[in-house]
């Protein structure tokens, strides 16, 4: 148990150069789409004007947070995702 939450601690700390703003990341996709979700649900019950609020709140914070998060995850490095073109280009064989 004790390992389980070091191995937490290790993850999620700051000195940790790749995993930290992520994480971050797609905790701040989860909060725009959470908001979202909760404007359209006082704007559906209660009021239309504050849900609209919320709602459009939710979708700039989404957008900001989908640009971070394609911006961390594209300077992960490149065993975590697919290779770009250059590494295309400089694949083939001539």
């Amino acid at each position: 148990m004790a390992e389980r939450e070091a191995a937490f601690v290790a993850s999620s700390s700051p000195t940790s150069p790749g995993r930290a703003p992520f994480d971050r990341a797609k905790r701040h996709l989860v909060l725009a789409c959470a908001a979202i979700a909760g404007g359209l649900a006082i704007a559906g019950s209660v009021d239309r004007s504050t849900g609209g609020v919320l709602v459009l709140i939710g979708w700039l914070g989404g957008v900001v947070s989908l640009h971070r998060l394609g911006r961390t995850g594209s300077d992960r490095g490149p065993a975590s995702g697919p290779a770009g073109p250059a590494k295309a280009r400089a694949a083939r064989p001539r």
